[in-house]
């Protein structure tokens, strides 16, 4: 025999506990003697009186029990993890007879109590609707006010219905082409009007003269941007044209360079007098 064993019979001896076949402590009372889960059911029913129960030998007997049991090491933990919960109930069962029966005092405080806690929820409720403002948008922080307030409707004057209906039969007798918008077309340089320029003064210009030259004058051509743009398309395309037609010659030395315009017949000298000299 271990030491153990020889250790755990004399609490076995003591409080007189011992395991039963079914698997339970079995307890001795002096209203009592049988296993523990037999006597957790009995209780449950109300079919054994519990104020006769001691929760003291209640305690001894199942710690010798247990104390048993750990020594020998043949009861798994999860057997003795059941005892413990089945002598937690009947030890709950038996305390509850010890409490006093409800009176004017208890049921004072049963309400005081509940009132606590409606106030508590109510105060965790006030609490969370702040936190939620706390996140909407604030007015002059991330949204702001129009620059001035919206007139009343009371503050507009009042509309004549008869001048309104004069109004709607006179716009109703326009003709039909009068009643069709059409936007104004922006005044813009075009190609005749750039076509007569360089005519007018390529004679006067020396040989290679830019082709910004034969812009309009700032009060012909416009001072917009978009006109001074369409300017220097429509004389692009008339100094592309005369050269097309052999009226005149167009250079530039390099890509994106400055555009140079010639008559066609000082070109053609020139060019003639470089195949000369190159030969």
């Amino acid at each position: 025999m271990t030491p153990e064993a020889d250790s755990a019979e004399p609490l076995l001896e003591g409080p007189r506990a011992e395991v039963g076949n079914a698997g339970a402590p079995v307890l001795r009372f002096e209203v009592w003697e049988g296993p523990l889960d037999l006597l957790l059911d009995l209780a449950r029913a109300q079919r054994v009186d519990l104020a006769q129960l001691s929760i003291v030998t209640l305690a001894e007997q199942f710690s010798a029990v247990v104390d048993a049991a750990i020594a020998a090491r043949r009861v798994p933990l999860s057997r003795l993890a059941e005892w413990l919960i089945m002598a937690a109930w009947l030890t709950l069962l038996r305390s509850r007879l010890l409490l006093p029966v409800a009176e004017e005092e208890a049921l004072e405080a049963h309400r005081e109590a509940a009132d606590l806690r409606q106030r508590l929820a109510s105060r965790e409720a006030a609490r969370r609707l702040a936190d939620w403002l706390e996140r909407r948008p604030q007015l002059g922080r991330e949204v702001f006010g129009r620059g001035e307030a919206e007139p009343a409707v009371a503050a507009l004057p009042a509309a004549d219905l008869t001048e309104l209906l004069r109004a709607c039969l006179k716009l109703l007798e326009l003709p039909l082409h009068e009643r069709v918008y059409r936007p104004q077309p922006p005044s813009l340089w075009r190609v005749p009007d750039a076509l007569a320029r360089i005519r007018q003064l390529l004679p006067g210009l020396p040989h290679g003269a830019p082709l910004a030259r034969f812009l309009p004058p700032a009060g012909e051509g416009g001072r917009d941007r978009l006109q001074r743009r369409a300017a220097l398309a429509s004389t692009l395309l008339a100094g592309l044209e005369l050269a097309r037609d052999g009226a005149a010659a167009l250079e530039q030395d390099r890509a994106f360079g400055e555009i140079r315009v010639s008559p066609a017949d000082v070109t053609g000298t020139g060019a003639a007098e470089s195949k000369a000299a190159a030969a």
